[in-house]
């Protein structure tokens, strides 16, 4: 028993650091941006947030497939089967393409008419728009990136997409500093710059995991090989394993974006408060999503093994670590805030708000962590209609209303109403703490 849980720590570390600095580095694009652009003015923090958010509801359904993707190959991967793990990536690519482009084309043709929807704010609203049309050209490299990155991470190379993410922020962040502010002769582009920075690193990191991606194809068993009659025999039960989680994450996605209307039509002022929060969650929640990953892998690789005790105790084990750790992390955070918003050159009331607000996440960073955890182990087996409840329960159920009421009818200042509208993650968690406990949610795919 106690050689398990070492294995098993020694494994989760393997496979977690890797996923997690990925993680980290995929959502420090996005946080590079709004950092820099912190120096332009309050307006522009308004336009970077709203104008990701769109971005951000793409990225999160596209997350949502490779989460399904990752699913099969993680119990195929387990199972030994090669042909298996070759059929959930070609069939889960595809449907990510058609994702793709009814995401694109209201990004780069209607972006203007998106952004009217989260704000009334006249100054806003153009910047945002620009920003989210140039941010739109980069969604077809983020497809290849996230498919070949799972992929990978499943078949035993976590570390190659840390490479290629370790090197696309560096070009990103130097980017980001010679176009926002016209740098060694470079021109002045300010929020387009951070936009243009973005899109081009989402490109170049694409090309440096392709090229990885075929130097493994070389000596992997597990290749990625065409077989005839792939989505005649693979196509229905591919979708019946990802539509739950499709429509989960686009719902949940797009309660987040719900969440954003809220907030912008309180003003400019509570619209930008917000987006200063949303670097310290993205790198919050990235540190925790390679834990979340891995428990997701292990604990599907054990299922697809028929090893259903061995992974309820891993389970156990990553709850654990994850409670502990987020907890401690958010106190840190929680110190830090005061000195963190005043990187940002936004007026006093603004200054406030964001440290009120972010000080109410720092304290929910336990729940929203465990959630995302409790999320990954529950559909490593395959039945994923258990979390697609629990998050629309929340969000839906819970969330969006409250956030309605507390803004609109009951007129209560951003911190009041971020507060009310997170409590529906409190909900989640204990009622996810049941469907574990149960044990119903564990499978093994044929």
């Amino acid at each position: 028993m106690q050689q398990n849980q070492t294995n098993s720590k020694n494994q989760v570390l393997v496979l977690a650091l890797p996923v997690t600095l990925q993680s980290l580095f995929q959502s420090s694009l996005g946080i590079i941006d709004q950092l820099m652009v912190g120096q332009l003015g309050t307006e522009s923090i308004a336009a970077v947030g709203m104008g990701s958010k769109f971005a951000n509801l793409y990225t999160v359904s596209l997350a949502a497939i490779g989460t399904a993707a990752s699913i099969m190959m993680a119990q195929y991967y387990g199972q030994k089967n090669t042909k298996g793990v070759s059929k959930a990536f070609f069939i889960n690519t595809l449907y990510a393409f058609i994702l793709m482009i009814l995401f694109a084309v209201p990004a780069l043709f209607f972006p203007h008419s998106i952004l009217s929807l989260y704000t009334n704010e006249s100054a806003v609203i153009p910047l945002a728009s620009d920003y989210l049309f140039l941010i739109g050209l980069g969604f077809p490299p983020l497809l290849i990136t996230m498919m070949l990155a799972n992929h990978m991470r499943n078949v035993g190379y976590p570390n190659l997409p840390m490479v290629s993410g370790s090197i696309s922020v560096v070009a990103n962040t130097l980017l980001n500093f010679l176009l926002i502010f016209g740098s060694l002769g470079f021109p002045r582009l300010g929020l387009k710059g951070a936009a243009v920075a973005t899109t081009f690193t989402r490109y170049l990191e694409c090309v440096l995991l392709l090229l990885l991606f075929l130097k493994i194809q070389k000596k992997t068993p597990f290749k990625i090989t065409w077989e005839p009659g792939i989505f005649r025999d693979f196509a229905l039960p591919a979708f019946l394993i990802g539509l739950p989680v499709l429509v989960n994450e686009f719902l949940w996605g797009f309660g987040e974006t719900v969440y954003a209307v809220i907030y912008g039509h309180m003003g400019t002022q509570a619209m930008a408060a917000m987006t200063l929060t949303f670097p310290v969650q993205g790198l919050s929640i990235g540190l925790f999503s390679g834990v979340s990953t891995a428990a997701a892998i292990l604990i599907g690789n054990l299922l697809g093994k028929k090893e259903e005790e061995r992974a309820y105790a891993l389970t156990k084990d990553f709850m654990k670590w994850t409670v502990f750790g987020s907890l401690g992390l958010g106190m840190l955070l929680v110190l830090a805030t005061p000195f963190y918003v005043k990187l940002f050159k936004v007026n006093l009331e603004t200054y406030s708000l964001g440290v009120t607000t972010l000080k109410v996440f720092c304290v929910a960073l336990w729940i929203k962590v465990s959630n995302m955890v409790l999320g990954g182990i529950v559909r490593s087996g395959g039945k994923t209609h258990y979390t697609l409840f629990l998050d629309m329960l929340g969000t839906w159920g819970i969330g969006v209303p409250l956030g309605f009421v507390a803004a609109f009818i009951w007129n209560l200042p951003l911190p009041w109403v971020y507060a009310l509208i997170t409590f529906e993650e409190l909900v989640r968690f204990a009622l996810g703490i049941m469907v574990i406990r149960t044990k119903k949610w564990m499978g093994t795919l044929r």
